[in-house]
């Protein structure tokens, strides 16, 4: 089973209102940004890392946010130097998701989903879906309670 069939099935067991909207093919911000403008607002950007103890985090911050690396380490519990982004590659082969697909749900056990508080504040967000051609439109409230995740300060500048 796929990671986006997984996502809906996940979506659908919990009961949880979503939409999905279909698409060209996006990898990048800018290219969400160049293709699809109307996410940019209420988007939710996943940027997936590994820690070297084993675990994968998903983090999801608003789209132009960057991650506060020290904030993240510290979140996990580990030296800064511990943790480092994945590669497109290895997205794909090892979580599943594909590039530009990529949304906060734990799917596996050793993945820790942590969320930007500044999401809170959004209402409906648009994040990935498990593939790079639909857009989950969901609750912030709603992807919380089923993401597994945890509301933290991830954001520079936070």
């Amino acid at each position: 089973m796929s990671v986006y069939e997984q996502i809906v099935e996940l979506l659908e067991s919990h009961n949880i209102s979503y939409e999905l909207h279909e698409h060209v093919p996006v990898r990048t911000v800018a290219e969400v940004e160049e293709k699809l403008p109307f996410l940019l607002d209420k988007m939710l950007k996943t940027v997936a890392f590994r820690v070297k103890d084993g675990r994968f985090i998903l983090a999801g911050l608003r789209g132009h946010d960057r991650i506060d690396y020290r904030q993240l380490a510290a979140y996990c519990g580990v030296n800064r130097r511990a943790i480092a982004s994945m590669s497109p590659d290895a997205v794909e082969a090892e979580l599943g998701f594909e590039v530009g697909g990529v949304g906060p749900f734990v799917l596996q056990p050793e993945v820790i989903v942590l969320l930007d508080k500044q999401l809170a504040e959004m209402g409906t967000v648009y994040c990935g879906s498990g593939r790079n051609t639909a857009t989950l439109a969901i609750d912030i409230d709603d992807l919380l309670r089923v993401c597994g995740g945890e509301m933290v300060s991830l954001a520079r500048g936070d």
